[in-house]
């Protein structure tokens, strides 16, 4: 049902979009991964990467969108809402280079190198498809409460994978100091946010004791007090909104944006690589994947 839905929105995609725009697209494309040949054997494979690649990773440096995410927010009104929410969140794909750690009939247990985390997979093809230790490009989809493939792969023969992960962990090193100041910031918004709540239930407590109160003097003490607490419930929400800015920052611009402009120029360093392999059969595979 997935793929039906994509291939449906990615249709829809090439009549919206100005053929220009994805012409230009593709050059841009073929300048990282090789230019593609109606007579390469991946050539129905890799043009659909392409069009995966233009749709969920090439943004739009003007708005901070993909011009997937641009073309739903665009179409919103055209859709019925269940539709609109299923294409929302089809844009929240994970592209990645995989290995494959366990292949049953109709699941494939997944890690991503660039995060290490672990995927259960849905694919009733997954032993047609994948080997145990296979490493591949690929992109993932969270659609029914379940991850899925979208069915478009490029797999890197098992003589390239010390040099696949050689160059994974060159990339991991370089975001690992932003994944770290974000899970500390995220760790100190929770603590902020806590704070912030505390301090409103004391203005509560104390605005009702005010209410309570009759006598001259302690009101004016009370509302002493609560100036204070006001003070410090604004100090609080302030440095709450700075962390969101920084976490959004860390997060969307470099992680998101950036770090995933980083892990595509690999994926597609290493497609053409592959491609190269592809055509030249003599050739050494080490003579290929290297810098």
């Amino acid at each position: 049902m997935l793929r039906e839905i994509l291939e449906q929105l990615f249709e829809f995609a090439a009549k919206d979009i100005p053929s220009n725009q994805i012409l230009e697209a593709k050059k841009a494309y073929q300048k990282e991964t090789g230019e593609i040949y109606e007579d390469d054997n991946s050539y129905n494979s890799r043009m659909a990467l392409f069009l995966e690649w233009y749709l969920f990773d090439e943004y739009i440096v003007e708005k901070a969108q993909t011009p997937l995410e641009t073309l739903i927010e665009k179409n919103s009104d055209a859709w019925d809402g269940e539709k609109f929410q299923i294409y929302k969140s089809i844009t929240k794909s994970i592209q990645g280079l995989f290995i494959a750690k366990k292949v049953k009939k109709e699941t494939v247990k997944v890690i991503n190198l660039f995060t290490d985390e672990t995927y259960i997979v849905q694919e009733k093809d997954s032993r047609l498809i994948f080997r145990k230790n296979d490493i591949f490009q690929g992109r993932l989809i969270f659609f029914q409460e379940q991850f899925h493939f979208t069915g478009n792969f490029c797999f890197h023969p098992e003589k390239t994978h010390k040099y696949v992960k050689q160059e994974v962990k060159i990339i991991n090193k370089a975001q690992a100091g932003d994944r770290k100041d974000l899970v500390r910031i995220k760790k100190r918004l929770l603590n902020e946010n806590k704070s912030l709540k505390n301090k409103k239930a004391e203005i509560e407590k104390l605005n009702g004791k005010i209410n309570n109160t009759e006598e001259e003097n302690k009101i004016t003490k009370l509302k002493q007090k609560l100036s204070l607490l006001n003070e410090e419930k604004i100090s609080f929400s302030k440095a709450i909104q700075e962390l969101e800015s920084s976490a959004y920052t860390l997060e969307h611009d470099k992680l998101r944006i950036e770090g995933n402009k980083q892990i595509n120029k690999l994926i597609n360093k290493l497609a053409y690589m592959n491609l190269k392999l592809e055509r030249s059969r003599q050739i050494e595979i080490s003579d290929i994947y290297k810098n």
